[in-house]
């Protein structure tokens, strides 16, 4: 029976180190309204809706080998 002695690493990433290696951003929402039925189904409709100049992503076919 073989015993390892040793000491454990956390596999747990600390606060800082995770905040450094990129950009946090904070923001408020404060005044914000909240959004209701009314204003949810506004947002889907002009989601839905096509606007002069909006582009959609074009699906690239693989050429035949």
């Amino acid at each position: 029976m073989s015993k390892i002695h040793a000491p454990r690493k956390s596999t747990e990433t600390p606060q800082k180190a995770a905040a450094a290696a990129g950009r946090v951003f904070k923001f408020s929402l404060k005044g914000a309204p909240p959004v209701d039925a009314k204003m949810w189904a506004q947002l889907k409709a002009a989601a839905r809706t096509h606007r002069e100049g909006q582009d959609y992503p074009v699906m690239v076919e693989a050429p035949d080998a």
